[in-house]
């Protein structure tokens, strides 16, 4: 492979990992103004323009056509986020249910959510769900949230939203 050819493949590839990871850090639910994503995109970019060889045209080209790509695979990933976050306001509630079950057969609560061997749901696209579960000396926590308002169950109360 030539030198020129060498060195756009290796441009390409670290806008592939640039833009992986603006989606990775859009289905993290923080919100978009957030410090991290935006130093990632506004850094990435030119970084990915300087690689590319060529005019100044170029570089600028491509830096504004990656930073716009790179944008918007974040909001993809808050998009993949915020669809998780509404499964969860809607079906939530079914792992407490999934979790009853689980301690009258087992006269304990499991230990993760994976115990359950049924689908969790509020999964996102890269990442797994959003629910947190912690078991307790008693029972347990289970909860979900994003930048905004959390929510939190128990074995003894449904889910309740505190902001």
């Amino acid at each position: 492979m030539e030198p020129s050819r060498l060195v756009i493949a290796a441009a390409v590839a670290l806008a592939v990992v640039l833009c992986g990871l603006g989606f990775w850090l859009g289905e993290a639910g923080g919100p978009p103004w957030a410090a991290l994503p935006i130093v990632i995109g506004v850094v990435g970019s030119p970084i990915v323009a300087f690689a590319v060889p060529g005019r100044r045209a170029k570089k600028v080209a491509v830096g504004g056509a990656v930073i716009a790509i790179y944008g918007l695979t974040f909001f993809a990933g808050l998009s993949s986020f915020g669809r998780a976050f509404a499964e969860c306001i809607g079906r939530a509630e079914e792992v407490r249910v999934l979790l009853k079950e689980y301690h009258q057969t087992h006269a304990v609560y499991p230990e993760t959510l994976t115990q359950l061997q049924s689908p969790i749901p509020c999964g996102r696209m890269s990442r797994s769900t959003i629910l947190t579960y912690e078991r307790t000396r008693d029972g347990y926590a289970l909860g979900f949230g994003d930048w905004l308002v959390q929510h939190t169950a128990s074995e003894a109360e449904s889910f309740i939203a505190h902001k």
